[in-house]
């Protein structure tokens, strides 16, 4: 999967239009400048010997320099860690929200509350970040002033750190915790309905029990994949929030780098969401084995 995505991005950004030697310094349009720049970066050799000297170094944990002259990798360890913070606190607003909602739809199934629930969710689904985004900052920080319009302060002062971050997590999260909740339900009424829960209320257990210790548990199978496959899927909300809250995150070096058409940090960029997508799915694998001990390998 890393070798796909590297050779698509690889070509991707070199079928862009124009002349990656003015994009990485050579802004006069000097011939001489510009080939000076081509041989630096390899630009004059052909596409596979590029692309083999790009992911030799980029095994080694080089992934070139920008145009400012910088190192890709250590611009992308010093934003990843803000945008990491801001997913985790959606994905925690999201499971929050979602997985109790869902069991409770799913329990109370036909019922006024499973109406409304489910209402809720399509609308949750249906509502674009970039609206909600904007129409929380108008409501809570220019009408309430109850939280900032946007910024991000570090975890060196974490009240005011949680502040910034919490409402982009909120509009962030609630997308999710749509999802979530329906799938949740989903699975919570195929578990309900399976012969060894009527075992379990036939054997006399609680409703609690029943609910909690065989439907939910063996429920839990299905919305791992869904979240796995959320974690992803944050990537392009986080860099539509993070535009709109202004936050210096790993999402808004991504559009500054398509927006200054930087070659490699684009490619930088791509890659190590590649990677993030390949570690999700190994953990989720993993967690399958936790959550039900017949998929267990010995």
């Amino acid at each position: 999967m890393l070798v796909v995505a590297s050779i698509v991005v690889f070509g991707g950004v070199r079928a862009i239009p124009g002349n990656p030697a003015i994009a990485l310094g050579a802004e006069n349009r000097d011939p001489a400048v510009i080939a000076a720049v081509k041989a630096k970066y390899l630009l004059d050799k052909p596409l596979p010997v590029q692309y083999g000297h790009w992911i030799w170094l980029a095994v080694q944990g080089d992934l070139g320099v920008d145009q400012r002259q910088l190192s890709v990798g250590h611009t992308i360890a010093s934003r990843l860690p803000i945008s990491l913070e801001l997913a985790a606190l959606s994905m925690i607003v999201s499971v929050i929200v979602g997985i109790p909602t869902g069991v409770i739809t799913a329990v109370r199934r036909g019922k006024p509350s499973d109406y409304a629930a489910t209402g809720v969710a399509l609308i949750g689904l249906s509502v674009p970040h970039f609206w909600l985004g904007l129409m929380a900052i108008i409501w809570f920080a220019v009408d309430l002033h109850w939280l900032p319009a946007g910024g991000y302060v570090t975890a060196h002062h974490p009240i005011a750190n949680l502040k910034h971050l919490l409402l982009p997590a909120v509009v962030l999260g609630i997308g999710f915790a749509a999802v979530l909740m329906r799938q949740m339900r989903s699975s919570m009424l195929d578990s309900l309905g399976t012969d060894y829960v009527r075992t379990a209320r036939a054997k006399g257990l609680s409703e609690w029990s029943v609910v909690c210790k065989h439907a939910f548990r063996n429920s839990l199978i299905t919305v791992t994949t869904v979240l796995g496959l959320q974690l992803g899927a944050l990537i392009s909300g986080i860099v539509t929030i993070e535009v709109i809250f202004g936050i210096p995150g790993f999402g808004s070096l991504t559009i500054d780098a398509i927006n200054q058409r930087d070659y490699t940090l684009i490619q930088g960029v791509v890659l190590v969401v590649a990677c993030g997508y390949v570690i999700v799915n190994l953990l989720v694998d993993v967690v399958y084995s936790l959550l039900n001990p017949r998929i267990r390998t010995i």
